[in-house]
């Protein structure tokens, strides 16, 4: 455990702040065992103290005498879902657009900022999504249903990669844009089957280079289910694109 830290409450801009005790953790494992624990302790203390100040304000107005544990007085839980890797980059302070010198020995891996170079980086960003076969009334399962198109879109430019083997015509190139501010035009790519969809993303990521994806549920759907399909073809999201879930 580590010491008591100040935050800023949910409604940051009021201005107010209270204490949180920091707990600090080896293991990702770890992390989400406590959470566990804690999250029946949270939701217990609410409730507790949503009927006891209930109470407390028509009968006296005033505050009756508290508990000394202090695991009653834990009625919060924050920035526990902050994917390891994003805790890890704030904690060193490795940010996007920043230049680094990386060495590597046998204590790790070293990143030293470039001061001397003002200039940004360019970071590429890759915004994707997936479309999956699925059974009547059933969610899509890796395990037998397929990727049948793959929509991103880098550096303003669309892209769409239809499987064959699920679309019965091929597809010509689209435009959509939701929005005049933003405007998409899909270069349409129509490929064999599943196995050629994800060589295909596979190929053009290697070339792009993307530093940033950005999904929509990507971290508990379309990176897994992607990986689990990957690896029916003896391919891997570490070798291909250095995803690592």
């Amino acid at each position: 455990m580590g010491p008591m830290d100040t935050y800023r409450k949910k409604n940051h801009l009021s201005g107010l702040h209270r204490s949180y005790l920091k707990i600090s953790f080896d293991t990702v494992q770890e992390l989400m065992d406590v959470k566990r624990d804690l999250t029946h302790i949270v939701e217990r203390n609410q409730t507790k103290f949503d009927t006891i100040e209930a109470y407390e304000s028509i009968l006296t107005g005033k505050s009756k005498q508290r508990s000394q544990d202090f695991i009653d007085y834990i009625t919060d839980l924050r920035e526990y879902d902050v994917p390891n890797h994003v805790r890890f980059a704030i904690d060193i302070d490795v940010r996007c657009g920043q230049w680094y010198d990386v060495g590597v020995s046998s204590s790790g891996v070293m990143l030293e900022k470039r001061t001397d170079l003002l200039q940004r980086a360019e970071v590429h960003v890759c915004a994707f999504d997936i479309e999956t076969t699925k059974l009547p009334l059933k969610f899509p399962d890796a395990e037998y249903d397929s990727v049948m198109m793959i929509s991103y879109m880098v550096d303003g430019q669309g892209y769409l990669i239809i499987n064959r083997e699920c679309v019965a015509e091929d597809i010509e190139d689209i435009e959509y844009t939701p929005k005049p501010e933003y405007e998409g035009h899909f270069k349409v790519t129509n490929v064999k089957n599943e196995e050629g969809l994800l060589c295909h993303w596979f190929a053009h990521m290697q070339v792009v280079k993307p530093g940033i994806y950005v999904t929509y549920n990507g971290d508990f759907f379309d990176w897994p289910f992607v990986e689990t399909r990957a690896a029916l073809y003896g391919l891997s999201l570490k070798d291909e694109l250095w995803v690592f879930l």
